[in-house]
């Protein structure tokens, strides 16, 4: 039976990764605080529209690349540095933003909070996976419940701040909660990741693996519909007669699934094997996807980001434990930021294809090409599984 760390001052529900769960909380937080914050910051500082597209890429771009670069460098036996790193970036960021005074001060910003995500997700997610491989997607799933209640919780918490702290008070308690679980996880011990004489490689070399790369284009297939979510939620919500809080609710439903069945779910791609689960999430995601486009009410699109998250708590996962199980030994981190980056990228691609097919097609078309994209990346997920002889082969 594998021996699991007991870390100090951590409750048994936390399954030993408390300090890696609060990284996975504030980091997302950060990032996320920026969103209900962007309209006040056009209208006081004075920069145009375009700008709100320079901050918002200079994220992504941001995350994009430290996933895939820099962030397998944990992979050479010190995984706590990044994990620490991740929060003063996050903490840098949030404090730049309250004292910036320029459209290339808060691209600045948002490309430090941006480095943030990417330097701790690869790393935190490498770190949970690898503490009870046979329990992994069980951890994976409770960590992506944290990271989505950090992701939708920040701009809640944002809007409340702004109001009686105004921008500059809100972005310092963001920063804040960043500095003080800084502190707290520098306290305590955060376990170390297999070392090998592949640790040095760069992680695009991994995709030589089929495994590795069967398991990339499955976390790859789950984010297609993100880049709809993005670009295009709050348009197609009120065009069905909804209003900005059906929006906000849509995501704090899709949330709730995560949080409540995250770990359920994950133990079940344990028990039942990662492949399997993997293939089935995608799967059951595709008609719901499709279905989307469908949907007349905004009260049903409410309902359906329920139904979404369930099955994200059961596919998500177990695309993550996937990746884990076929990483090769000491390539933990490399594996997971490879995917992270490919699922940026899909998103990326989507959010700028959906407007188009929206605009000149409609919202059958939309969600149908993504449920088509979907369906033909996850048939490839399919046939190289079910090919492949071995996770490390």
């Amino acid at each position: 039976m594998t021996t699991e760390p007991r870390l100090r001052g951590i409750s048994a529900f936390t399954m030993g990764i408390g300090p890696l769960l609060l990284c996975g909380f504030a980091v997302p937080m950060s990032n996320s605080m920026i969103f209900p914050a962007l309209s006040d910051l056009q209208d006081e500082y004075g920069f145009s529209d375009a700008g709100l597209g320079f901050i918002a890429a200079a994220g992504f771009l941001t995350s994009f690349f430290v996933q895939l670069f820099l962030a397998p460098l944990a992979d050479r036996g010190k995984p706590k540095r990044f994990v620490l790193a991740a929060l003063v970036l996050a903490a840098m960021g949030s404090t730049l933003f309250a004292f910036g005074g320029s459209l290339w001060i808060f691209v600045i910003a948002r490309a430090i909070t941006g480095a943030s995500l990417g330097t701790s997700g690869p790393a935190v997610r490498a770190i949970v996976a690898n503490i009870d491989r046979a329990r992994s997607a069980e951890r994976l799933g409770r960590l992506r419940g944290v990271e989505l209640a950090g992701f939708t919780g920040g701009p809640m918490i944002g809007a409340l701040l702004i109001g009686p702290f105004g921008l500059r008070g809100a972005f310092l308690v963001f920063g804040g909660v960043a500095l003080v679980s800084f502190l707290f996880v520098l306290s305590q011990r955060i376990p170390a990741l297999p070392v090998s004489g592949e640790s040095r490689k760069p992680s695009l070399e991994l995709l030589k693996l089929r495994p590795v790369r069967a398991a990339a284009l499955a976390s790859l297939t789950l984010f297609i519909p993100v880049g709809i979510y993005d670009s295009l939620w709050d348009r197609y919500i009120t065009d069905r007669g909804g209003n900005n809080l059906m929006v906000g609710l849509t995501f704090l439903l899709y949330t709730i699934p995560f949080i409540v069945l995250g770990a359920a779910g994950g133990r079940l791609a344990d028990k039942r094997g990662a492949e399997r689960m993997t293939v089935i999430g995608i799967f059951m995601t595709i008609p719901l996807v499709f279905v989307y486009g469908l949907l007349q009410s905004a009260w049903l699109l409410v309902a359906f980001a329920v139904v979404e998250g369930v099955i994200g708590a059961l596919s998500i996962p177990a695309a993550q434990s996937l990746m884990a199980k076929v990483a090769p030994e000491g390539r933990a981190t490399a594996a997971q930021g490879l995917a992270g980056s490919g699922d940026l990228l899909a998103a990326t691609l989507m959010s700028l294809l959906a407007p188009a097919l929206y605009g000149g097609f409609g919202p059958v078309a939309t969600f149908g090409t993504a449920a088509a994209l979907m369906c033909g990346t996850g048939t490839a997920v399919a046939l190289t599984l079910r090919t492949t002889a071995g996770p490390r082969s």
